[in-house]
């Protein structure tokens, strides 16, 4: 995986300069933080942070009703309704929950589902098999070839399986691999004549961003509406930041799911609000010209 040139071509952070108002504010938030920024005082700290995460939209892997997470559940119903005709990809199907939802919610659109292990893929075609939805046995990835796809031996089939045996490993030394075929998802619009996708969701346990390098071209035409991607704690494994996200999406604005379904600007790229390795669903929204 060869990382983008960010230091010529990825997003910009805005400068840091002294100002009145910065002095100020240090000046007011100085007695607070000297009272509570204490050894004595940090689980009372751990609990704050806790919270302010899910109030920005991360950590909130809330169940919902029919497989998903709750935010996810609540933001399809918003976005989706049953005159949506366009292409949708679920890539990570895993035992089909997503695209079922997809289903259920758009019963016109074309469903395409992309799942590489081999025994979740026997459960997402028993679980599918009345639904209309197209499934793939295979990965979807940065290039065409071959790869192996990695979970925990004592629990193959797992929703953490990766094609990062890094990103599994962060979890469990005993690994096992299954050898599987890659496409892009340049290559499969090309040879399946797929002009445009409504949405994209991605869920691939740290290697979205792979996914996305796979679909630049269709990126650069603008030909992808929306796109469901994950930060999570495997992207430490795979080295991959919310920078190169930002950076592999030009001309598209990035949001975090929120609980109630509706979408939190990230606004300019920032290490603070950006670079924070922890369970949350991003969505990038083509931008009108």
């Amino acid at each position: 995986m060869v990382a983008p040139d960010l230091a010529h071509g990825g997003p910009r952070m805005q400068q840091w300069r002294n100002s009145t108002a910065k002095r100020v504010a240090a000046a007011v938030a100085l007695p607070l933080v000297h009272a509570i920024n204490r050894p004595a005082l940090s689980a009372f700290g751990r609990a704050v942070y806790d919270i302010a995460l899910r109030f920005n939209g991360m950590a909130i892997t809330f169940k919902g009703k029919h497989g998903l997470t709750l935010s996810e559940e609540n933001f399809l119903r918003q976005r989706l309704n049953v005159h949506d005709q366009g292409v949708m990809f679920d890539v990570g199907a895993n035992e089909g929950a997503y695209a079922r939802r997809l289903r259920a919610l758009c019963p016109a659109a074309q469903i395409i589902a992309f799942e590489p292990h081999p025994a979740t893929f026997r459960t997402l075609a028993a679980n599918c098999g009345g639904d209309a939805i197209e499934l793939v046995n295979c990965a979807l990835g940065a290039s065409e070839g071959q790869l192996e796809l990695y979970d925990f031996a004592d629990a193959d089939g797992s929703t953490q399986a990766s094609l990062s045996r890094e990103a599994v490993s962060l979890f469990s030394a005993n690994v096992v691999a299954h050898a599987v075929t890659v496409t892009t998802i340049d290559s499969y619009m090309h040879e399946r004549g797929v002009g445009e996708i409504a949405l994209l969701k991605i869920d691939t346990e740290g290697r979205d961003l792979d996914v996305l390098r796979g679909a630049q071209a269709a990126i650069g035409r603008r030909a992808i509406a929306m796109i469901q991607f994950e930060f999570i704690p495997a992207n430490v494994a795979t080295r991959v930041f919310m920078r190169d996200f930002f950076a592999a999406l030009p001309g598209y604005t990035l949001y975090r799911m929120c609980l109630n379904g509706d979408l939190l600007p990230l606004g300019e790229y920032d290490t603070k609000r950006c670079e924070i390795f922890v369970v949350q669903n991003l969505i990038a929204l083509r931008n009108e010209v």
